[in-house]
């Protein structure tokens, strides 16, 4: 009989009756959302957010090639400045760089 019930309905019959039941399963509204992340990073989750090794993290720290900060024997990073860092090694496609080359020439030919 419940087979029949369920495969009268149409697609919004069909969520709505799921939304509902599973409401009343777990007896209270549904949350479906991200978890927001930190503003500022410890190394451990500095890494876990560049898919980074430790390893890798403290080298590229040492060699003041990843904006980071320190306070005492700590380092801490701050995820806006890892996205912008992230972002500045953005490889340019042939399509932006025949389009800076033509922009090039022609302001070379411009100039003479």
């Amino acid at each position: 009989m419940a087979v029949a019930f369920l495969t009268n309905l149409n697609e919004e019959e069909f969520k709505t009756f799921l939304k509902s039941a599973i409401t009343e399963v777990i007896g209270g509204t549904i949350h479906f959302s991200k978890p927001s992340l930190p503003d500022i990073f410890d190394v451990r989750q500095a890494a876990d957010f560049l898919r980074l090794k430790l390893t890798t993290l403290y080298e590229k720290t040492s060699r003041k090639i990843i904006p980071h900060f320190k306070k005492g024997n700590k380092l801490y990073f701050n995820r806006s400045e890892l996205q912008a860092w992230v972002q500045e090694g953005k490889v340019q496609t042939a399509d932006e760089l025949q389009s800076q080359a033509v922009s090039y020439t022609m302001n070379q030919a411009l100039k003479k």
